[in-house]
């Protein structure tokens, strides 16, 4: 006999996943691939200037996200902001195809990265709509394997497009992209349990901002009382540090290093997404039956390896690390969603998510910026510059696996 409230539980999974797809499109091609290449090689723009475009943009985000979660928390409404925060970014995104001047386009795609930083935390969040309380590794790895899908995806939609176009088509293409495939998220998935018409905007009183304010503080100064948080949001910011900067400068360290051209780094990068999907979804399943604690030592483990290899090898090892790479990448966030989820109560879910954001947001200003500063006086040697600027950032996952083996079971 079906089961049509499992076959409705299925349908808002999906569609949660899809989002992952979406938004890697926005990760991808303008993050990590087409717009960074925009600026630094076809602008000759210094990548410290990429670094601190990224950073800032970041860093309006990390002052929103707690407040926003803690409004989204006292309201219990979380898909109104997902859903306008998308759309900021696929429209910035999309306007980015139609400016040359290297300002203009990168204070557009601060915005639109904006967007998608800050609707990531209610998407988060959201997850606790569709997923089971035992299952949340299995969700979550299921999300990030469908993003990765969506790397491979965009690889194979903007490949013949960068050729015959040029990089404002895929500015372009992958806003579209972006918007079509997060279409079953922004209609499907509802919140939960949401607060009364009357009071949505309640939060706009002045004493409920000064509570709102209040709550952040207490959440910043006594993240300890939740066993393991702490040390766990130490241990994500020294990580991602390294993380971030990987996945900002990976195609144009590509570039510099290991000297491929267009075509081979798209295999590349495709080859890295077919091992990151793989990761996604087995460190989904394994974390589940291991733990995430001791889970995420090992992708911590292997982020160092990774690492490495690429300040170490040369060519044709680039694969190998290419597979390392996106295994480690592929589990990061898998994991480390599913391990901030079991940590915390699910009536404080988005207001942590908050801080978990804000963290990882943190590290996206101190990581690539110390990268650009390592790269501007490195830069001269070429590419053994960028190899012991890479290595230099190794420290900071070892402090961060220091922190993780503090968290007790």
């Amino acid at each position: 006999m079906i089961n049509v409230s499992q076959i409705k539980r299925g349908s808002l999974i999906l569609a949660w996943a899809m989002y992952d797809m979406a938004n890697q499109f926005f990760v991808l091609n303008i993050v990590s691939l087409y717009f960074v290449r925009w600026v630094t090689i076809e602008k000759q723009a210094l990548d410290i200037v990429y670094s601190i475009t990224f950073g800032v943009s970041t860093f309006f985000v990390a002052i929103a996200a707690p407040v926003l979660g803690a409004v989204a928390d006292a309201n219990r409404r979380y898909r109104p902001f997902f859903i306008y925060f998308t759309l900021l970014c696929i429209l910035f995104t999309m306007l980015l195809s139609v400016v040359e001047n290297i300002w203009l386009a990168l204070f557009f795609f601060a915005i639109a990265n904006i967007g998608c930083q800050t609707a990531a935390i209610f998407y988060n969040a959201l997850m606790l709509t569709v997923s089971p309380k035992n299952r949340t590794g299995l969700v979550s790895g299921l999300g990030k394997m469908f993003g990765y899908l969506g790397a491979i995806m965009a690889l194979i939609f903007t490949r013949s497009v960068i050729a015959a176009r040029g990089y404002h088509a895929v500015f372009f293409l992958t806003g579209v992209l972006f918007f079509i495939f997060s279409l079953p998220a922004l209609i499907f998935i509802k919140d939960e349990h949401p607060a009364h018409k009357g009071d949505a905007n309640a939060f706009l009183k002045k004493e409920t901002i000064r509570q709102l304010f209040g709550r952040l503080k207490s959440a910043l100064l006594s993240a300890g009382k939740f066993s393991g948080l702490g040390d766990f949001l130490k241990a994500l910011f020294f990580g991602l540090c390294m993380i971030n900067v990987c996945m900002l400068f990976m195609s144009v360290y590509i570039i510099r290093v290991f000297k491929l051209g267009d075509a081979e780094i798209i295999d590349f990068i495709a080859f890295s997404a077919i091992f990151a999907l793989a990761g996604s979804i087995i460190s989904g399943i394994l974390s589940d039956r291991l733990g995430y604690k001791w889970s995420m030592l090992i992708v911590f483990l292997l982020w160092v390896l990774c690492i490495l290899g690429a300040g170490l090898l040369d060519a044709p090892y680039q694969w190998l690390i290419g597979a390392l790479g996106g295994v480690s990448l592929g589990a990061t966030w898998v994991v480390s969603r599913a391990l901030v989820i079991n940590i915390i109560p699910r009536e404080k879910i988005a207001e942590v998510f908050g801080l978990f954001n804000l963290v990882g947001y943190l590290s996206a200003i101190v990581g690539p910026v110390i990268w650009g500063i390592a790269v501007l006086y490195l830069g001269p040697l070429g590419a053994l510059g960028y190899r012991i600027s890479l290595i230099l950032l190794l420290p900071f996952m070892v402090i961060g696996m220091v922190f993780l083996m503090r968290i007790r079971k």
